[in-house]
């Protein structure tokens, strides 16, 4: 993967954890920020989900231009 593709989706990674982050401070707000809604399990679950696709694809770039992570 050339650098431009792995920014490109790190980029679009980021935007997607923001809106999680929005979201879940909206729900922060309104008191229902908790595990008996669905909606903020279900944004916990990808939030978890995409850090971990981050953590791999930037793991592997390091890796590629030679250093470990």
């Amino acid at each position: 993967m050339d650098f431009e593709k792995y920014n490109r989706i790190i980029t679009a990674i980021n935007d997607q954890l923001e809106a999680i982050a929005e979201l879940t401070a909206a729900q922060a707000l309104t008191g229902c920020a908790d595990q008996n809604n669905p909606l903020f399990v279900k944004a916990m679950r990808e939030h978890e989900r995409l850090t971990a696709i981050s953590t791999k694809l930037t793991n592997s770039a390091l890796h590629a231009i030679g250093l470990k992570p």
